[in-house]
């Protein structure tokens, strides 16, 4: 079969590759869409867990085409999706509803062979079916909306609270999304794009501002005590120390974008303690797909303006090229449509 592999850091390749064998507690999936994301970016820098070489690639769907003898509950034709992120069930994180920091966790696409790539084999406990009424599209959104369930289940939304999103890449204007419909009164958004915020106010967002070095009196104007929520969606050190200041008492400050695993920032443990901060991460997904396939089915959510390109393996590298240069929102590899 053909994939899309990272050799080594900085580094890939459109290789034939042997077909997935399929285990008896396994499924084999022929992938319709695979959307490029961020942590590829910072799995093809070596910013992340990852070793290699490497199939990367954990946002995908597609169809059932083979089926472990142990395996009940799916039928060749099938869609489905899949959770990438793999737990034992047995370690003392599992047990403590904690599975997203499972003591042998996996991840599809990130430790082990993921979705860029015309077949895999997964897990069957890790496979979700899908309405028919779901797009290609749709489906290859299930995983990071999935994302965004967990940030909602972990930062709770008071009735109108006064939020802040810096970035509004995919995931920013899927979480404007979300919390359109969390009780929020005032949604502004930042960022260095201005065709981006355009689509973000055809989302909902009160307010937004083109990042600048003015952005930051312009952002006091509008909330002069600050946010009760900000949420960081770039992932950028340098945004991410700076965006404390907007963060109003009681706040509660949302990590969402994926930074190299290095990175450092310096935040006030005085303004911590005397401004009643609650800092935030959000780690992955935990159990929050069929949430999100819900959304995406009775249209809370709408993916369809978040891709911008539909490729074909053969244009990975130009594709690939202009995600990391941020010249596009959502990349999809079109690999069985």
């Amino acid at each position: 079969m053909k994939a899309i592999v990272f050799p080594e850091p900085e580094a890939f390749s459109l290789d034939t590759v042997p077909d997935p064998t399929c285990g008896n507690d396994e499924i084999i999936i022929k992938i319709a869409h695979s959307g490029i994301c961020g942590t590829d970016i910072h799995i093809y820098r070596n910013e992340y867990m990852s070793e290699f070489p490497l199939i990367p690639g954990h946002e995908f769907g597609g169809e059932v085409v083979e089926i472990g003898k142990d395996v009940t509950g799916f039928e060749l034709g099938q869609r489905v999706v899949v959770d990438p992120n793999l737990y034992c069930n047995h370690c003392d994180f599992c047990r403590n509803e904690q599975a997203n920091h499972c003591a042998n966790w996996q991840g599809i696409g990130v430790t082990r062979t993921g979705g860029f790539a015309e077949f895999i084999s997964v897990p069957a406990k890790a496979a979700y079916h899908i309405p028919d009424s779901l797009t290609n599209t749709q489906m290859a959104f299930v995983e990071p909306l999935a994302c965004v369930v967990w940030a909602m289940k972990r930062m709770p939304v008071n009735p109108a609270d006064r939020i802040l999103i810096i970035g509004s890449g995919p995931m920013g204007l899927l979480l404007l999304q979300a919390l359109r419909h969390g009780g929020a009164s005032q949604i502004t958004m930042v960022d260095k794009q201005a065709g981006r915020l355009k689509i973000a106010e055809q989302f909902g967002a009160t307010q937004t501002l083109v990042a600048s070095a003015t952005q930051d009196e312009q952002l006091k104007e509008w909330a002069p005590h600050g946010y009760d929520i900000v949420i960081d969606a770039t992932g950028v050190p340098a945004v991410i120390e700076n965006a404390f200041q907007h963060l109003k008492v009681r706040g509660q400050f949302l990590q969402f974008g994926v930074t190299p695993m290095g990175a450092k920032i310096q935040v006030s443990p005085y303004d911590i303690f005397h401004k009643d901060w609650t800092i935030i991460g959000s780690f992955a997904i935990c159990y929050t797909t069929l949430p999100a396939i819900a959304w995406l089915e009775n249209g809370v959510i709408d993916v369809e303006p978040l891709v911008t390109h539909k490729i074909p393996m053969s244009e990975f590298g130009s594709g690939f090229d202009s995600f990391m240069s941020g010249d596009t929102l959502k990349v999809h590899l079109t690999i069985g449509e």
